[in-house]
């Protein structure tokens, strides 16, 4: 958030400080977050528990992929752990409030598979918009996704999860990406694979499996557009195309 709009509203209340500003995206995400909690408890104003709420949960990625049960639970064990500074007043009806609100907006990110086949995908870019709704944003695994393109690179399916290994290591097999683009007679396909870490930095074995990837594409007719490697989707870098880096 920009220092002078933080001046501008710092002693201003949530609500007031959205009204102030030229879009919510000025707003620091505790802000928002107590604008949802409406109010705060004992000893704790709205803004103070909207920010242990986040601090419970390391951050607002973890915090908006939990379920009304996730977020109980949450609580109870940052409660356990840190009893000078506990969440209070956020029961059962609150949690199930905020799993609501949560879901709505994950919701509003979702493609219909009407507007999925509508959407044109040669750059990266435009497939990291599909894959990064196919992964959980609480992801602990790996994950190997392959989306077919047809003649005018438009997706012939939502993106099919080929391959789930440990947190940091991923076994795939090239002839199974290539069998299930032939299944859907497709022209062409994007590939992703996330890292449960957050960093998208391409690994050595990233890098061999795309080379090998482009190798047997060539041989059966089939183009490989691009192998993202998914990072953080709230961080400074979310993917990474390694076509751009390997330049084929």
């Amino acid at each position: 958030m920009p220092n002078d709009f933080k001046e501008r509203t710092g002693e201003l209340k949530p609500r007031e400080q959205m009204e102030r500003a030229a879009s919510p995206r000025e707003l620091p995400p505790e802000v928002l977050l107590a604008i949802l909690l409406k109010t705060g408890a004992a000893g704790c104003d709205v803004l103070e528990l909207a920010r242990r709420l986040l601090a419970a949960f390391g951050g607002l990625k973890e915090l908006l992929a939990s379920d009304w049960r996730r977020l109980e639970a949450r609580i109870a064990k940052y409660n356990a752990a840190n009893p000078a500074r506990p969440i209070r007043g956020l029961g059962h009806v609150k949690c199930l409030e905020l799993a609501a609100a949560f879901e709505l907006g994950a919701r509003s990110l979702r493609l219909s598979p009407e507007e999925l086949r509508q959407r044109t995908v040669r750059r990266a870019a435009d497939a990291y918009e599909i894959f990064r709704m196919a992964v959980p944003a609480d992801e602990t695994q790996e994950n190997f996704l392959v989306l077919p393109l047809d003649t005018r690179y438009h997706p012939l399916s939502e993106p099919i999860r080929m391959m789930r290994g440990t947190r940091d290591a991923l076994s795939v097999h090239v002839r199974e990406v290539f069998r299930e683009a032939i299944r859907w007679n497709a022209r062409g396909v994007m590939v992703a694979h996330n890292h449960p870490s957050g960093d998208a930095s391409p690994s050595e074995a990233d890098r061999a499996l795309t080379r090998r990837l482009c190798e047997v594409a060539e041989v059966v007719g089939i183009d490989l557009m691009d192998h993202l490697v998914l990072g953080d989707p709230l961080g400074a870098r979310p993917y990474v195309s390694l076509r751009a880096l390997l330049k084929w």
